[in-house]
């Protein structure tokens, strides 16, 4: 859908995909609150290949799985000043992002990392 109004109203926007074949920020809550029991957030088999998705659409799409391609693959996509661009950038399933919002907290209320609070 989205995808769709960056064609309509030509946004040439870049869009970031941390893929980690799951349901990222759910899973990183189930290893943290739920010792790591997953309910419905992993999701390897049934995802769409967002490239072709992207490109589906007219846009750019690119997949970056080793960490030495992700700086020229970046530099790349951002010298593309009028296309849009999707990178799905897979990650190892284990890895948590941080600054994680606390739920129902406010924005000063984040997870530094799995074990400090601002």
């Amino acid at each position: 859908q989205e995808l769709s109004t960056c064609t309509q109203h030509r946004l040439p926007v870049k869009i970031i995909n941390l893929n980690n074949s799951a349901l990222g920020m759910v899973r990183q809550w189930q290893d943290m609150n739920y010792s790591s029991r997953y309910a419905e957030s992993l999701y390897e088999d049934s995802l769409p290949d967002f490239v072709a998705l992207a490109e589906a659409y007219g846009h750019v799409g690119m997949r970056i799985e080793h960490i030495d391609d992700l700086e020229p693959k970046m530099r790349e996509c951002f010298a593309m000043k009028d296309r849009v661009v999707f990178m799905d950038i897979c990650v190892d399933r284990a890895e948590h992002v941080y600054p994680m919002q606390v739920p129902g907290g406010s924005m000063r209320e984040l997870w530094l990392n799995k074990t400090e609070k601002s």
